[in-house]
């Protein structure tokens, strides 16, 4: 049963009738509140919406009706009013939070295509560029709660839903849309424009680069085979508003698909997680579509009261109760993000890139005009490393195999072995690295080949000036040209590689050099200021004189992104500076740093790096020294062996380690590399290259033997933490493997006994990373 409610308009007032009897008198449409107007303050402007629709009489009605269920059916001018929004008179309620809501579309749905499982198909669209080449930097799209929040419920569900993301273009919605049934969730900006056919809603997709491509409605409705496309979700603005074609949730209904929310208005961002979650949870557990979105709205009530009457639902005849959904295991691989990337801690990708998108877009354009490898040239800290984790975390998806990233910023030294291993290891596995440990370098070179010529992805190897310096190193050139040559075979074989290095090309065939004829640039100042706001926990973007201050670091560091954390952490640790004092003597501190004879895209940082550091008490300035011979992630025990944090028993203390590591880590000196399960507690910490440069150059020659002591009984203990554990452990284990250089230095200084067992558990160590 539902109370079906015909709204007809006749000169411009609407009148509601139930079964041909009219509920209420004639309501001139032009004192009804329209969607800006009755979102800005719904609980008082909703009244009238609620009156025009029968008011108490109304109330009666549904209150007798078993479903609670109001099917609304409007002709095209009634159909254009938020009904949505109206609310209870004298009560903070909304009529469609209380009873189910929906809207009919007078056609009868298809029936569903044969099948044993359910598609559900998640397409998050958000250009980085608009038509013309021109970065969109404002309001981004956040997909990082809402997907994986739909990817629980799907897998919790106890349903055979088939679960996946697609790339948000326009082939591979079609393509996806072509097998049925299937439920449709996008996420996407949209808006409505005029054409020669009068107003039609669009949804802004992307093209394979990350470009704006517009999918226009007629051309989303022509998509799906008859009766394949079952529900659609659009969370996008203005996708159930306007006329005609423009309302586009209601035009799928009338071309055959069952049931389909769109937003009448602007539809924000932090609502369609809690609406999309709240909404298949419901689904799935086999509520009728009616009271699944009641369900939503509610917990859009958390987010905003403005939002809760912004999804309008559109049904077809009879397909406004449960939709069907078999039972069976479900299948949700995938929705978090496209494709594969598998990227190690040092390649971690920002939540956020800030005002790279134009440069995202561009370098993926020149792997499409047939670029084999792109190197990022940029000065150490100017975001090479980040731009090259959030392009390969981006577009994973266009390349089969997705993406591997592999880094030299954990490297003082090159290992062509340690390299070789390493690549066999991702590309063949554990046991084939552990296979090949005695092979010569020929050998493992021509298995590396053979297994890249089978494997269709993209390498990315981070810091590859590492290797390029070293080339001009007596000591590791044979280690260096080992592992270029092996590189260069590779591409000229046809290997998709990225790079990232500071100062020039790899020399590969097929190179690209992004951006070509210099080096990368700062960030603009909107982008800059917000990386600062971000990175600041004392900063607030509604106070004036902070935005002004970020604006102002952005241009005083010409956009130097490291800078700008530098100077965030600093600002947050320095509460009795005030913002209008805070870069008074920035001019001073840049001269300073050019008569050191830096390079001029240095000078930047090296101010902000000292001012960050000279912040710090004389004693901690030593710590921070002592501990920059970690080239590679550590635990807060190594900073407790190089401070001399040891019990009688030679046991580190690590509690009294961290709160100093915690210190440099809030001036953004260090970066937490990974935190303890089910918490943000830091477990390890790591240098930027750029920063551990700059504090290493300080270190002086008593100093540096001081660290190495440190350094050799981190590596010493090391070796007994992880005997036998790493098994179990995998963050452990790639510590371990990364920290072989500390290992080795702590069994130089073993004697007697202690050599025995310490080298027994290094070799079962080693033999796991098949060493």
């Amino acid at each position: 049963m539902a109370l079906i409610l015909h709204l007809t308009t006749k000169n411009q007032a609407v009148t509601p009738l139930v079964e041909g009897e009219p509920l209420a008198p004639p309501t001139p449409l032009a004192t009804l509140p329209d969607i800006e107007t009755v979102r800005a303050n719904p609980y008082t402007h909703g009244q009238a919406l609620f009156r025009a629709l029968g008011g108490e009489a109304l109330l009666e009605r549904l209150d007798a009706d078993p479903d609670a269920l109001l099917l609304l059916d409007a002709d095209e001018a009634a159909d254009a009013v938020p009904w949505e929004f109206a609310a209870l008179t004298d009560r903070q309620e909304l009529l469609a939070v209380r009873y189910g809501l929906l809207r009919l579309v007078d056609r009868d749905a298809p029936p569903p295509p044969a099948g044993d499982r359910l598609h559900f198909v998640a397409l998050a669209a958000d250009p980085l560029v608009d038509q013309r080449g021109n970065p969109r930097e404002g309001y981004r799209l956040g997909f990082d709660q809402e997907l994986p929040a739909i990817e629980r419920v799907l897998t919790e569900s106890g349903k055979a839903v088939v679960a996946r993301r697609i790339p948000p273009t326009k082939h591979h919605l079609q393509k996806a849309l072509r097998r049925g049934p299937v439920w449709l969730h996008l996420t996407a900006h949209g808006d409505i424009i005029e054409t020669d056919r009068g107003p039609v809603a669009v949804l802004f997709l992307e093209d394979r680069d990350g470009q704006e491509d517009r999918l226009l409605g007629p051309d989303l409705v022509r998509m799906a085979p008859r009766g394949a496309l079952r529900l659609a979700l659009l969370s996008a603005c203005r996708t159930a508003q306007g006329v005609d074609e423009a309302r586009l949730a209601r035009v799928l209904v009338l071309n055959g698909v069952p049931a389909a929310v769109g937003m009448q208005g602007l539809f924000p961002d932090l609502g369609s997680g809690p609406l999309a979650e709240a909404l298949y949870d419901s689904l799935l557990l086999g509520l009728s579509l009616a009271e699944a979105l009641r369900q939503a709205r509610l917990r859009l009530l958390e987010v905003s009261t403005h939002a809760v009457g912004l999804p309008v639902a559109y049904v077809a005849r009879d397909a406004w109760g449960p939709l069907e959904a078999p039972e069976g295991p479900p299948d949700t691989p995938g929705l978090r993000h496209l494709g594969q990337a598998d990227l190690p801690p040092e390649v971690r990708p920002p939540e956020r890139l800030q005002g790279r998108n134009q440069e995202l877009h561009q370098v993926a354009r020149l792997f499409s005009q047939g670029a084999q490898v792109v190197t990022l040239i940029g000065a150490g800290g100017m975001g090479k490393t980040a731009l090259a984790a959030t392009f390969a975390r981006r577009f994973a998806w266009r390349w089969p195999q997705g993406v591997w990233a592999l880094s030299f910023a954990t490297e003082e030294r090159v290992n062509a072995r340690s390299f070789r291993l390493e690549l066999i290891r991702r590309l063949l596995g554990e046991g084939q690295a552990r296979d090949l440990d005695d092979a010569t370098p020929a050998e493992q070179e021509k298995t590396i080949l053979d297994a890249l010529r089978a494997w269709d992805g993209l390498l990315l190897v981070d810091n590859y000036e590492t290797v390029l310096q070293a080339l001009e190193d007596a000591e590791q050139k044979d280690e260096a040209e080992a592992i270029h040559r092996l590189l260069y075979r590779a591409a000229a074989e046809g290997q998709a590689l990225l790079l990232t290095s500071r100062e020039h090309p790899a020399g590969f065939p097929e190179e690209q050099t992004y951006p070509q004829g210099r080096a990368l640039w700062g960030l603009s100042p909107e982008a800059g200021a917000a990386l600062f706001l971000e990175h600041s926990s004392r900063a607030d973007r509604e106070k004036p004189d902070h935005r002004q201050l970020a604006l102002a670091v952005t241009q005083a560091t010409q956009g130097h992104p490291l800078a700008i954390i530098l100077l965030a952490g600093e600002f947050d640790t320095s509460p009795e500076i005030s913002p209008q004092a805070f870069l008074a003597n920035w001019p001073q501190e840049l001269a300073t740093a050019r008569r050191a004879g830096l390079a001029a895209h240095h000078v930047t940082f090296a101010a902000a790096f000292q001012r960050s550091y000279r912040r710090l008490p004389p004693a901690l300035q030593e710590r921070l020294r002592l501990i920059s011979v970690f080239s590679f992630p550590f635990l807060a025990e190594a900073a407790a062996f190089a401070w001399g944090l040891v019990g009688e028993d030679g046991a580190p203390d690590p509690d009294a380690a961290r709160r100093d590591l915690e210190t440099m880590r809030r001036r953004s000196l260090l970066e937490v590399d990974a935190t303890f399960p089910g918490s943000d507690r830091p477990a390890a910490y790591r240098f930027l290259p750029a920063v551990r440069e700059e504090v290493a150059a300080r270190l002086s020659e008593e100093e540096r033997a001081r660290a190495q002591e440190g350094y050799a009984a981190y590596g010493a203990w090391l070796i007994d933490r992880g005997y036998g554990t790493i098994n179990q452990d995998l963050g452990l284990a790639r510590l371990v493997r990364l920290s072989m250089d500390a290992l080795d230095a702590g069994m130089a200084g073993q004697q007697g006994v202690d050599r025995l067992w310490r080298g027994w558990r290094l070799a079962w160590l080693k033999r796991s990373f098949g060493q």
